[in-house]
């Protein structure tokens, strides 16, 4: 089995927009099979980092919260499952 590590999230030295500004969509919106926990109305709010693949798609708190209770994900890039304690989920806001 070989494990692939995501890099670090010190690797990324900035966002290219302002979230407060433009609050960008969750990837929810453009899934054609839709997403458990994301709800339509909200804006996305979260990077999230596959311990796998690095960065995915923006995603909104409802889908995140989703995701963390899901206790683990496939990464479709890999086509792998892995336990959610090993994503990162970093908020737009900067809060943690």
């Amino acid at each position: 089995m070989v494990v692939i590590e995501a890099p670090a999230i010190e690797d990324l030295t900035h966002l290219d927009f302002n979230p407060a500004d433009n609050p960008p969509q969750c990837e929810g919106q453009h899934h054609a099979r839709g997403l458990s926990g994301h709800n339509p109305g909200e804006p996305a709010a979260f990077i999230v980092m596959s311990p796998c693949c690095g960065v995915k798609p923006l995603q909104c708190a409802s889908r995140v919260a989703a995701m963390r209770e899901s206790g683990l994900l496939y990464c479709g890039s890999c086509k792998v499952e892995h336990l959610t304690i090993r994503y990162r989920f970093i908020p737009l806001d900067g809060e943690q």
